[in-house]
């Protein structure tokens, strides 16, 4: 299902698979993790209450993956 900009199931894999290895991120990774972590930032508030937070670890993870 999705939720503005981002499927609810892919946009979770996807930042897990680029959160699975930090240091070893592309460049193009790097820059679609910041997309989909911003993506979904503007996605949030259209998640089901309960779901947030949820996403908000998965934004969470994102985030600190790209602090690395």
């Amino acid at each position: 299902m999705d939720y503005r900009e981002v499927d609810a199931v892919m946009i979770g894999a996807d930042i897990y698979g680029w959160a699975t290895r930090p240091g070893l991120l592309s460049d193009l990774d790097r820059s679609r993790l910041v997309q989909a972590a911003d993506e979904l930032q503007r996605s949030m508030e259209a998640f089901p209450a309960d779901a947030r937070p949820y996403y908000e670890r998965i934004l969470r993870i994102a985030r600190l993956t790209l602090d690395v």
